[in-house]
Parts: structure tokens; C-alpha cells; sequence
């Protein structure tokens, strides 16, 4: 084989891996919620879902959550999605809760939900900031939380 066939091979191999490996370590960070982190978000959707309803908002649409960059992440992604079945159950009642990937706005004086989802190194702790918003974009209200998962007592 020819010199330069074998470099292109060799660099094209090395490249994808290089482009692989990121996408591995992002899905070994974002593991699937535990009960403590499900419960904090359904406390967050507890206040949400007041704040919705004692301003009659009746449909509302969240969408994923994004990193520090903007960008949806995948355990940004994952916790949308437990908060999203949080908030639609708290508030089955007073408001309904539009799935992100057909609607993208808001309508009929709905609002829209967006987050933030910051997980530290480590995993043991996460910052969340949620804003909800009217169709105008003025803000509805907003929460912040930060979790920190308890430490067990070694024996």
C-alpha cells in the first residue's frame, strides 16, 4: 500500500476516536436520577406549578435544559424530562403540559419553561435555575436550587 493511503487511514482512525470519546465520557456523567434528586425536582415543581396556577396560566411547555453553554446536554435532557412528569402531575388540573417537540411557543396566554442544569465533577452536587416565561418573553417568575446528595456514615 501506498505511504500516504496508510497516513490518511491512520488519521482518519485517530481523529474518530478522538471525536468518540467525549460522547462516552458525557454519557458515564449523566446516570439516571436517584429518589433524593426526583424528589428535589418534584419540590421544585411544587412551586412552579403554584406560581403557573395562581397566575392562570393554563398550558405550558418545558423545554430540555441546557448547560452553562446554552447548548441541551444529556443530563440536562434527563432532568427536563423527570421535571416535565412532575410539573404535568401537579398540575393535571389547573394547566396542561405541552410536549416541547410539536410546539415549540407558547399559545393562548401559555407560557414557557426553560432551565438550566449544571452538574459539578464528581456528580454529587447540581445547580438548577428555572425560568418560566410569558409568550412575550417577560419573566413569570424563576427558581434556583442547588443539591447536594447526603454523605453516608462510614463505618
Amino acid at each position: 500500500m501506498n505511504v500516504r493511503v496508510l497516513c490518511s487511514i491512520f488519521v482518519f482512525l485517530f481523529m474518530f476516536t478522538a471525536y468518540a470519546l467525549p460522547a462516552e465520557k458525557a454519557q458515564k456523567q449523566s446516570p439516571p436520577l436517584s429518589k433524593e434528586e426526583i424528589q428535589k425536582l418534584k419540590d421544585i415543581a411544587v412551586i412552579v406549578a403554584g406560581e403557573i396556577t395562581r397566575r392562570g396560566i393554563k398550558s405550558v411547555i418545558v423545554t430540555d435544559f441546557k448547560d452553562i453553554g446554552g447548548k441541551p446536554s444529556k443530563a440536562g435532557k434527563t432532568a427536563s424530562v423527570e421535571f416535565r412528569k412532575q410539573i404535568e402531575t401537579i398540575g393535571k388540573t389547573n394547566f396542561t403540559v405541552v410536549d416541547s417537540r410539536y410546539d415549540s411557543q407558547p399559545s393562548g396566554g401559555g407560557a414557557l419553561v426553560t432551565g438550566m442544569f449544571l452538574p459539578f465533577k464528581g456528580g454529587d452536587k447540581w445547580r438548577l435555575d428555572i425560568k418560566v416565561l410569558s409568550p412575550d418573553n417577560r419573566l413569570i417568575t424563576s427558581y434556583s436550587a442547588f443539591y447536594r446528595k447526603a454523605k453516608g456514615v462510614k463505618k
